[in-house]
């Protein structure tokens, strides 16, 4: 009997590190007018990132259906294998619930889902840790519950570099978002409570990137987990700011980080040019 670890593909893991992990995927497929696509396998990120540029609406993210998790979930119990689900924020998505209710309809106690309380790069520091639990002979229940624990000590902090599409998801008013481009403005956003939640804004990428690292100090990095750097396809803007944490945190080596291209999920309401970190801390979140 062995472990299956399943996530939904805003977890934004690398297709390689899937693959070699033998890792579930529920998608979360994407809209554009009339037409859907399954994240990555019939959308890449870079057209994901081309087709959202010339949108002149917002794409829309949809919840798969309880058939499509069912069969995902079927699929390993049938192999007698035990089940470990670690999904986007139940306060971002449906993905969660629907899980539970097709657990629960299956009548499996072999299946274990967790709430990850957050999304992308975080949620994908998550299931490298699940899968390092499961490759260390923990069991389903084990690799759930220090999960379910850990989880509250997931950070995630990220700068937004474009404004545009936080408005046309009417997140920013048109007004509010041209005065933040005129001014150069970057939000600084973190997850809290299970959803996206901005804590500041600062003029320029470089007092952004400060800011950020300042909160880095305070919580201070656990390096005995999995930590990530990540941006919006712009890898430029991403090495920008790990040039500005290495003199900052120069005991911690940046090429240990796992780093992260951001998907559909999350893409479509940063736009190209976000960029963030994401850690175990040491010290309490507030």
């Amino acid at each position: 009997m062995a472990i299956k670890i399943i996530t939904d593909s805003s977890s934004d893991l690398d297709y390689n590190y899937i693959d070699n992990n033998n890792i579930g995927i529920i998608p979360l497929n994407i809209i554009f007018g009339e037409r859907s696509f399954i994240p990555r396998e019939e959308l890449s990120i870079e057209q994901f990132y081309e087709l959202l540029e010339l949108s002149t609406e917002l794409p829309k993210t949809a919840q798969p259906s309880p058939a499509v998790i069912e069969g995902i979930f079927k699929k390993s119990i049938d192999q007698g294998d035990d089940v470990v689900a670690i999904h986007i924020s139940s306060n971002m998505s449906g993905v969660y619930n629907t899980s539970v209710m097709v657990k629960n309809q299956m009548g499996c106690e072999n299946i274990y889902i967790c709430d990850s309380r957050t999304v992308t790069f975080a949620l994908g520091l998550l299931v490298m840790e699940a899968v390092k639990m499961r490759d260390a002979g923990k069991t389903a229940k084990e690799i759930f519950e220090e999960i379910e624990q850990l989880k509250e000590r997931v950070v995630l902090l990220a700068s937004i570099g474009n404004l545009k599409y936080l408005q046309m998801g009417g997140r920013l008013s048109p007004g509010t978002a041209f005065i933040g481009a005129m001014l150069n403005f970057k939000p600084i956003i973190t997850i809290k409570d299970g959803l996206v939640e901005v804590i500041g804004k600062q003029r320029g990428q470089k007092r952004a990137n400060e800011s950020i690292l300042k909160l880095v100090g305070k919580y201070g990095i656990n390096e005995n987990y999995t930590k990530f750097f990540a941006h919006t396809h712009m890898p430029s803007i991403m090495h920008e700011f790990m040039d500005y944490f290495k003199p900052a945190f120069p005991r911690i080596k940046t090429d240990e980080f796992e780093l992260c291209n951001i998907g559909s999920t999350v893409g479509v309401h940063a736009g190209p040019g976000a960029t963030g970190i994401s850690f175990v801390a040491i010290n309490p979140i507030e």
